[in-house]
């Protein structure tokens, strides 16, 4: 935000512009001039999100060329304002949400306006280190729009699968249990028979039918039919005259219907990132090599991170993305042990790198091997160890993308390994005991108890 006298008013020597930016209101716009003595002038002004506002906006900064105006990535109105900026000569850098609401903490306490809003981010520069933005292609912008379209689907459904568990197991865990933790079996039970009078009353063989084709392999399925039907009519007896089975089976239903129209989704969601991602990258075998990246998590790392020439850096890559480490600090002392991470990037980048991390853990013996030392030498749980792995392959993934060459799995002491040679290396050597499982997951829950007892 430091410019040439001469490519704007002689009487500056530094400008700074913070937006507001709004969805249906007005952008709130702040300019800050300081002048060669030292004056601080302040001028603000309101646009609307319309052609004319963004025309407004262009003509009002055209006098400051070279400009880096501050906004924060409010939904989509921030491309928009990039395209005026770009209009008047000028360039738009985005802080985040965490980062801005810090500011206006240390600046004007807990007030919060609009004007103030402007205010705050006309000075992030002071603060934090700015860098402009730089529009993506519209395919690419289309990409990103649909992996964040469908990182909403997946917890929408997965918000409607908890439900009916949740349902499931205060008003027939038993049924529920019968199900052996088969997903499939239950919504296919359910789906048929989700009055339990109607399932305790179900043909042997029409259920046995269902269970069979839902659980294959399985050598038990009529002891199961059996337990269903028998738990079912336990439940139905247990609720007679306290609760209505009617409205339950109704219920059942409706938290069925909503986990379809979320698969449903999810599924029309996927088509279209492959689609997008097949356009621009064709089977990018560069990316795929990565473990535990296919063609559901390649889209969304390519949808943000593209060709990964817009970070200076693997440290920066994971803290766009929001996995490193929060700090506490005061004065001479910093604390990051222990610190949760910041989950300040987008949400659903994040939630494509874990995932990735934890069949990676499973494919790569040095990933592999650091997950089991921190869970059996450390005594994380599998989240922090999963979320710890999941660091390590954003900064690996970089690299992949930046280098241009493919990921290479090595042995701990750096030796290339075939992916037949990975996988028995980590069978022999980095397996996680299962005492060790039940011992993190014990101290988990210790934790939350110790936190609700607070």
């Amino acid at each position: 935000m430091y410019f040439d006298s001469n490519a704007q008013p002689a009487s500056s020597v530094r400008v700074q512009v913070g937006i507001d930016a709004a969805v249906v209101a007005h952008h709130h716009v702040c300019v800050r001039a300081l002048s060669a003595d030292g004056q601080v002038n302040v001028s603000r002004f309101r646009v609307p999100p319309t052609l004319s506002g963004l025309r407004t906006l262009t003509k009002r900064l055209a006098p400051y060329p070279g400009v880096l105006a501050v906004a924060e990535p409010t939904s989509m109105t921030w491309l928009g304002l990039a395209v005026a900026l770009q209009d008047a000569g000028s360039d738009l850098a985005l802080v985040g949400s965490r980062h801005a609401a810090r500011l206006r903490g240390a600046i004007s306490g807990k007030n919060k306006s609009d004007v103030i809003d402007a205010d705050v981010l006309a000075r992030a520069g002071d603060v934090f280190e700015l860098h402009p933005l730089v529009l993506a292609s519209p395919l690419q912008l289309a990409l990103r729009r649909a992996c964040t379209r469908r990182g909403a689907a997946v917890i929408d459904g997965n918000r409607y699968l908890r439900r009916l568990i949740s349902l499931a197991r205060w008003a027939f865990p038993d049924v529920w249990s019968a199900f052996r933790g088969s997903l499939p079996t239950a919504v296919a039970v359910l789906g048929r028979w989700p009055h339990l009078d109607s399932l305790a009353a179900a043909r042997r063989s029409s259920l046995t039918a269902v269970v069979a084709e839902h659980t294959r392999g399985v050598g038990d399925v009529p002891a199961r039919v059996e337990e269903i039907r028998s738990a079912a009519a336990a439940w139905a007896h247990f609720w007679a005259g306290h609760l209505d089975l009617e409205a339950l089976a109704w219920d059942v239903s409706e938290h069925l219907s909503d986990m379809a129209i979320a698969d449903a989704r999810i599924e029309r969601a996927t088509t279209a990132t492959q689609r997008y991602w097949e356009q621009l990258y064709g089977d990018d075998p560069l990316l795929s090599s990565v473990p535990g990246v296919g063609p559901v998590i390649a889209p969304t790392i390519r949808g943000f991170l593209i060709d990964g020439s817009g970070f200076t850096g693997a440290k920066q890559v994971c803290s766009y993305v929001g996995m490193t480490p929060s700090n506490w600090s005061s004065g001479n002392t910093v604390d990051h042990r222990g610190r949760a991470i910041t989950k300040e990037g987008p949400a659903v980048l994040r939630l494509a790198f874990y995932q990735a991390a934890n069949v990676a853990r499973t494919r790569d013996p040095q990933l592999a091997e650091f997950y089991y030392r921190l869970m059996v030498t450390h005594g994380h749980c599998h989240t922090q160890a999963t979320v710890a792995v999941a660091r390590k392959l954003i900064e690996r993934t970089w690299t992949v993308l930046t280098r241009q060459q493919p990921y290479q799995l090595r042995d701990v002491d750096q030796t290339p390994v075939t992916i037949r040679a990975a996988k028995q290396i980590i069978a022999s050597k980095y397996v996680v005991p299962e005492h060790v499982r039940k011992r993190s997951r014990a101290h988990s829950a210790a934790t939350h108890r110790a936190k609700l007892a607070r």
